[in-house]
C-alpha cells in the first residue's frame, strides 16, 4: 500500500470520526433537555495554575466522559433494550477511540431499532477502524438502501472498493455518484475529485 492511498484511509477515518462527534453532540443534547439536573463544571483558563487537589486542564473533561459512559453502561445493564444508552455508550466509546468496545452497543442498538442511519454510520467507523472492511461496506450498503444520496456512505465505499476490494471501477461509480449528489462539502468534492483523478 503506498503512502496516498494510506492517507486516504487516514482521511476517510477522519470524516467517520467527525459524523462520530456530530451523532454524540446530539446525543448528548437529548441526554442534556431530558436531565436538566446537570451540573457543568467550568474550565480553567490556560493561565490558571492547578491548586494542590484539583485536576489539571482536560482531566475533567475526560472525567466527565468516563461518567458519562459509566451512565450509560448502567442504563444498559438496568434496560438492555435502551436504544438512547446504547447509542450513547457506543458513540463515547468511538469518541474514545475504543472500536472494539464501540461496536457491540451499536450492534444492540442496530439490531433494536434498525435503519437508523446514524447507527450505521457508527458501526461503518467502528468495523473500518478494525480493519473489518466486510462488514464496514455492508453497513454503508445498508445506508444506501435507505438514503440512496447519502454522499458519506458512497464515498467510504468508494474508499474501500479501491483500496481494500482492489476493485476500481466499482470505485470510480461511487466516487462520481458522489460529485453528482453533493453540493455543500466542498472537503468531500475535492476528495472525490482527487480520487477520480488518480
Amino acid at each position: 500500500m503506498t503512502a496516498s492511498n494510506v492517507e486516504l484511509g487516514r482521511k476517510a477515518v477522519i470524516a467517520m470520526v467527525f459524523l462520530g462527534v456530530a451523532a454524540m453532540f446530539v446525543a448528548s443534547f437529548v441526554y442534556r433537555l431530558n436531565n436538566p439536573n446537570l451540573f457543568v463544571a467550568s474550565r480553567q483558563t490556560p493561565n490558571q495554575e492547578v491548586s494542590p487537589g484539583t485536576m489539571p486542564p482536560g482531566m475533567e473533561q475526560m472525567g466527565g466522559n468516563m461518567a458519562r459512559i459509566r451512565d450509560y453502561m448502567a442504563q444498559v445493564e438496568a434496560n438492555p433494550d435502551d436504544v438512547d444508552a446504547l447509542i450513547g455508550l457506543g458513540n463515547s466509546f468511538l469518541m474514545m477511540r475504543a472500536w472494539e468496545r464501540a461496536v457491540a452497543p451499536l450492534d444492540r442498538a442496530n439490531e433494536l431499532r434498525p435503519g437508523d442511519i446514524e447507527v450505521l454510520k457508527g458501526i461503518g467507523i467502528a468495523r473500518f477502524s478494525l480493519e473489518d472492511y466486510i462488514k464496514a461496506s455492508a453497513a454503508y450498503d445498508e445506508i444506501l438502501e435507505i438514503a440512496p444520496d447519502d454522499t458519506l456512505a458512497l464515498f467510504n465505499l468508494g474508499v474501500i472498493f479501491k483500496y481494500y476490494f482492489d476493485k476500481p471501477d466499482q470505485a470510480r461509480a461511487y466516487f462520481e455518484k458522489v460529485l453528482t449528489l453533493e453540493r455543500e462539502d466542498s472537503e468531500m468534492i475535492k476528495l472525490a475529485k482527487q480520487e477520480l483523478e488518480k
